[in-house]
């Protein structure tokens, strides 16, 4: 469930001049910085295959394993067993503690001869480990630096991480530095993650399990916009499965819901790598931050942006009709909405898709119809497409209702996916009804780029052998 503030739109009047260099930086050190990992891993894994010292280390690290009570042993145990070697071997170099533990029990392992070869090329491994960009400048709780308290808040483990956070942080972060100022944001915002770095190393004292990432930040960056409206009645956007919204709700009192979550996630959901107690200690650290500013000068938040109301843009109007409907269960009502939307304005794959989810509810004689729109929208995103094949997939009462054009444009943009399972399901469709457009070619032809990109060779290779099938047939057609 996601719950963001949205009380104020982008107002360049106030400038958000701080908050851009923030996400500016992020996006640098993670392209231009952390860009660098991947090929040092690669190196890394390489190097300790080609020295041979799985079979070296493989006994240590099981035994390593056992006294840790780790329950990935019996997985790979089974993939030592079978010779599949990179899972392990990723694990047991990024292992620090295990370094240590292998420095002190591998000589009773190894000959002298091979034991010197050992040392001073897995020194030079772990050289490399320690140079990745998390763990030379992630916090680690078995290894404080005052540094790390500052660097880990500008990285990230992969794109979407980044991504994500990035948008949190300019959805809230414009209204606090507006609020409060360009240099007390930037101030805070440092001193939120901080705080939230102190709350997740105090969970664990000896973990070596470094934390990255800006969200325990932007955490705090949540907790001041809610501090800076006090007990104003605010707009809130949420989104709890395939049902959206907005409410509103006095600003503070949503405080104790976010920092409840957190915790209540650190207790029960114990594997997941997600820093729960960072999210919840960076938004005790914001609240308090402002809470302490505001006691020590009244004056301190710009109330003439605070207080001066926004009203909702003409263009989106009508979808904020469509989410309250949908918000107070009145699905009737919406759908009414929905339809006048279309009607005035045309097909969007955001509103056909709320029509058909609406619909789906009622489970009347519209959804089939609906589906068909659906399923022949023209050029859409990739995500789009992704949402799309779950309609296919969940609807196969409407497969045989689609046109044979239809058929093959929805089968040329599923072939997209990283799964071409719904495209080949229509290709093998079309061709058990004796389809025989020159566009099957084609079909086929992406079908056997998108089974060499699964390395599944046994399915690229029928499929370009259909392809040239079909290309003769219509070469054939021609004559």
């Amino acid at each position: 469930m996601i719950i963001v503030p949205t009380e104020k739109s982008l107002d360049w009047r106030h400038a958000p001049l701080v908050l851009c260099t923030l996400v500016f930086i992020n996006v640098m050190v993670f392209f231009l910085y952390q860009s660098g990992d991947t090929p040092k891993i690669i190196e890394a894994i390489s190097r300790y295959h080609a020295q041979g010292f799985i079979q070296d280390e493989w006994p240590i690290f099981e035994a390593y394993l056992e006294e840790q009570g780790d329950v990935q042993l019996t997985e790979y145990r089974r993939e030592y067993a079978k010779g599949e070697y990179d899972y392990i071997i990723a694990d047991l170099l990024m292992r620090e503690d295990f370094y240590r533990y292998l420095q002190t029990h591998v000589r009773s392992y190894l000959t002298p001869d091979r034991f010197d070869q050992w040392v001073e090329e897995r020194a030079q491994l772990h050289g490399l480990i320690q140079s990745l960009s998390y763990v030379a400048n992630g916090l680690q709780a078995n290894k404080l630096s005052i540094p790390s308290f500052l660097t880990h808040q500008f990285l990230h483990g992969d794109i979407m991480h980044l991504l994500g956070n990035m948008f949190f942080l300019i959805v809230c972060g414009f209204a606090v530095e507006a609020a409060i100022g360009h240099w007390r944001f930037l101030l805070f915002y440092l001193l939120s993650g901080v705080g939230a770095g102190f709350a997740q190393v105090a969970t664990d004292w000896a973990s070596s399990q470094p934390l990255i990432g800006a969200s325990g930040a932007i955490s705090g960056v949540m907790a001041m916009y809610l501090a800076v409206f006090r007990f104003k009645k605010i707009e809130f956007f949420y989104w709890f499965f395939f049902v959206v919204g907005y409410f509103r709700a006095p600003a503070l009192l949503i405080l104790p819901f976010y920092i409840g979550k957190e915790i209540y996630q650190y207790q029960t959901d114990t594997h997941s790598n997600i820093a729960f107690m960072a999210h919840a200690g960076g938004f005790v650290t914001g609240a308090l931050l402002i809470g302490v500013a505001w006691l020590m000068n009244r004056s301190l938040f710009n109330d003439d942006y605070i207080n001066n109301d926004q009203s909702v843009d003409p263009a989106q109007k009508p979808m904020a009709e469509i989410y309250e409907a949908i918000e107070k269960f009145r699905f009737e009502r919406a759908l009414q909405l929905v339809d006048a939307l279309i009607a005035e304005k045309g097909n969007q794959f955001e509103w056909v898709m709320i029509r058909y989810n609406l619909l789906k509810i009622q489970r009347g004689a519209a959804l089939q119809p609906a589906v068909i729109t659906l399923l022949t929208l023209p050029l859409l995103t990739p995500d789009q497409i992704k949402k799309l094949e779950r309609v296919w997939l969940d609807n196969p009462e409407v497969h045989e209702s689609l046109s044979e054009g239809a058929a093959l444009k929805l089968a040329m943009q599923f072939s997209a996916l990283e799964n071409p399972r719904a495209a080949e399901q229509l290709f093998n469709g079309l061709a058990q009804k004796g389809c025989t457009n020159p566009a099957m070619s084609v079909l086929a032809t992406k079908l056997a780029t998108a089974f060499l990109r699964l390395r599944d060779t046994g399915k690229r290779t029928h499929y370009e052998q259909l392809a040239t099938q079909f290309a003769q047939g219509a070469e054939r057609a021609l004559l």
